[in-house]
């Protein structure tokens, strides 16, 4: 009998400390680091990209295309503006909502350090032409045959 209580209280202390060590995670997890808050140009490097777009989200004013998150903004600093100019192909305006999953951007804009891009320009474009390869016959004798063969023909003469 006293196997089977050592066991129980064994049991009930294991399911105590794993209550107590899950009632002492953390309530809220870390926030993502968002790029918009707290920006600096200091901690920026120029973006540019041709890319399709991947997903677009009206309400949080971003898209996702060249594996970025492009953040659409409309901001004042002290003595700037920064706002996301969005155009179609021939520099028309657009708004946020014509912009679908699928479609070609040319974005131009600022790469933060932390992830995200903002964009100074969203511009809805044609999709690329895939370039034709390069084909070039290959001369079936090699070089090393070739200069045997000239050889022996300058011996010949």
């Amino acid at each position: 009998m006293d196997f089977h209580i050592c066991k129980g209280v064994k049991a009930i202390c294991g399911v105590l400390i794993l209550g107590i060590a899950i009632l002492l995670l953390p309530v809220n997890a870390p926030a993502e680091s968002n790029p918009i808050e707290n920006f600096s140009f200091d901690d920026c490097d120029p973006f540019q990209a041709q890319a399709r777009i991947m997903e677009v989200n009206v309400q949080k004013a971003e898209l996702i295309a060249a594996e970025q998150t492009i953040h659409v903004v409309n901001w004042r600093f002290e003595d700037r503006q920064l706002t996301t100019e969005l155009t179609n192909a021939d520099g028309d305006p657009l708004d946020l909502g014509s912009l679908r999953q699928g479609q070609w951007v040319l974005v131009k804009g600022f790469k933060h350090i932390d992830g995200g891009v903002i964009a100074s320009l969203i511009q809805r474009i044609e999709p690329p032409q895939r370039s034709r390869p390069v084909v070039r016959k290959i001369n079936k004798i090699s070089r090393r045959k070739q200069r045997i063969q000239q050889r022996a023909a300058a011996r010949n003469h």
